[in-house]
């Protein structure tokens, strides 16, 4: 699959692939950034995973007689790289591995990084009613929420302010940025109908 190099440069260029495939892993999840360890144990394990389906491409062609050789190539590796990336954080930020492996009974984990990023994620169809520090409480559609709670900020759209039983649209305003910090409590709900209907 790829051509042997020396030292350093050798383990690099091995591990490419595998750092490409990682990267893109890790952009477009919502989980805490990893260490440099953890980065290479991934780079590893993303390696061996295009590895092998680089040389299955091989062998099912030359079984084929297809003609076709990659021999040497590092665009193909490259390419596997790229849609194992994306492919593994499509089936990560949608819960997929772990839906698979709660229905086996053998977690009750889901992938997100915290309870409150899950409570979301299942909860995609619903309004919320942010309780803010203080006593008052924002009702909105949540168009962005903080995957850890300690350091982003809820976007809500659709924003009104509830006061007992009374709604309070925020004319002129179509987003309203909260900070994580000042939420206590979050409700989810079905969209509240307004008071003439």
């Amino acid at each position: 699959m790829w051509q042997p190099y020396d030292g350093l440069i050798g383990a690099f260029m091995f591990l490419l692939p595998g750092l490409v495939a990682a990267s893109i892993f890790q952009a477009l999840i919502s989980n805490r950034k990893p260490t440099a360890f953890d980065l290479i144990v991934r780079a590893f394990i993303f390696t061996m995973a295009v590895g092998f389906v680089v040389e299955s491409a091989v062998w099912i062609a030359n079984v084929a007689e297809w003609g076709i050789s990659v021999e040497g190539s590092i665009f193909v590796p490259a390419i596997v790289a790229v849609l194992l990336g994306l492919g593994f954080a499509y089936v990560w930020n949608n819960d997929l591995l772990h839906k698979l492996l709660r229905r086996l009974k053998m977690t009750r984990q889901s992938s997100y990084q915290s309870a409150q990023y899950s409570a979301f994620a299942f909860h995609q169809n619903c309004y919320v009613v942010l309780h803010l520090k203080r006593g008052r409480r924002l009702y909105g559609w949540p168009q962005e929420w903080p995957s850890r709670p300690d350091d982003q900020h809820f976007l809500i759209e659709e924003c009104e302010w509830l006061a007992g039983k009374e709604r309070h649209p925020i004319e002129g305003v179509s987003h309203i940025l909260i900070p994580a910090p000042e939420v206590e409590m979050i409700e989810f709900l079905p969209r509240i109908p307004s008071a003439g209907k």
